[in-house]
């Protein structure tokens, strides 16, 4: 890799570029497994523009996909794909530190897919492990190559439920801010000036004391997107702990309250647009009851 940012410590840096732990990036430039213009160098290195870094990642065993009896709400089917309402709390695929009980180890319990990924089949689009809602999977290669080129064109309608903290002095706001790694922070993402172009359209829907449900229309899926959009805005979403800010994690609400309640797109196989909508998720109904009460 070419280095794109300086004065960053070389163990932070490769921590974001490969999606890995900061320890386990130190121990691969310990063990000499990491380079920087030929040479090798201590973790506390800072990188400069232009560094050529290689890093080699020894092999690891390969996943062992396995089914699990984890109960899936199915809102649509038909021969070509499954719109899932994802419950709060659990991972899309596996990952070396979650091999077992994530969504698509409930999938291959329940369905045959026609599908050569070994890690992710039918997966085409992804949403974090603790934001619920609408979720679409392939049930062959095929509908998967198709669906995903909608996702990458940015051709799905995809709208969002959040409960932020705080009150805006506007009703509807627009947001263009590049969305790119902390600069400190590489776990984290953040608004930053050499970050990938993000576009999220905001309308307040309600507002109680202190807090307003927001209806969020991203046209791109950078990660985090919208806890970040909001955060930088000035409007955390309730329950995140990584987002959010001093008052709005005194609120109690056991994750971000984030849901994905829409989508919409023209099937390329059924010829016509097609719609899906949920609505709140019962922890999200139960505290915005709740806090109409108190409010």
């Amino acid at each position: 890799m070419v280095a794109e940012e300086s004065k960053v410590r070389l163990d932070q840096y490769i921590s974001g570029q490969i999606d890995r732990s900061r320890s386990f990036c130190t121990n691969l430039i310990k063990d000499g497994l990491v380079l920087v213009n030929g040479k090798k160098v201590k973790p506390s290195y800072k990188i400069n523009i232009n560094d050529i870094i290689i890093v080699k990642i020894p092999k690891e065993e390969p996943l062992d996909l396995k089914p699990a009896d984890i109960p899936l709400n199915i809102i649509y089917e038909n021969e070509y794909y499954i719109i899932i309402n994802k419950q709060p709390g659990l991972c899309v695929h596996p990952a070396p530190g979650n091999k077992y009980n994530t969504l698509v180890n409930a999938i291959i319990n329940k369905y045959q897919l026609d599908d050569e990924d070994e890690l992710r089949p039918g997966i085409i689009h992804r949403l974090d492990k603790d934001t619920s809602g609408l979720i679409i999977v392939a049930k062959n290669r095929v509908v998967k190559e198709k669906l995903s080129h909608l996702f990458k064109e940015r051709m799905v309608e995809k709208k969002y439920y959040a409960l932020c903290y705080g009150n805006p002095k506007w009703e509807h706001v627009i947001v263009e801010n590049k969305i790119g790694r902390h600069p400190v922070d590489r776990k984290k993402m953040a608004v930053v000036e050499n970050g990938r172009f993000a576009k999220s359209e905001i309308w307040v829907l309600k507002r109680w004391k202190d807090i307003f449900l927001a209806d969020v229309k991203i046209y791109t899926g950078r990660t985090h997107q919208i806890r970040v959009h909001m955060s930088h805005l000035g409007f955390p979403l309730i329950g995140d702990t990584v987002y959010g800010n001093k008052l709005s994690k005194k609120i109690d609400f056991p994750r971000q309250a984030l849901h994905s309640y829409y989508l919409s797109f023209q099937c390329p196989f059924e010829k016509r647009l097609v719609s899906f909508k949920i609505g709140f998720p019962d922890d999200m109904k139960s505290f915005i009851d709740k806090w109409s009460i108190n409010s």
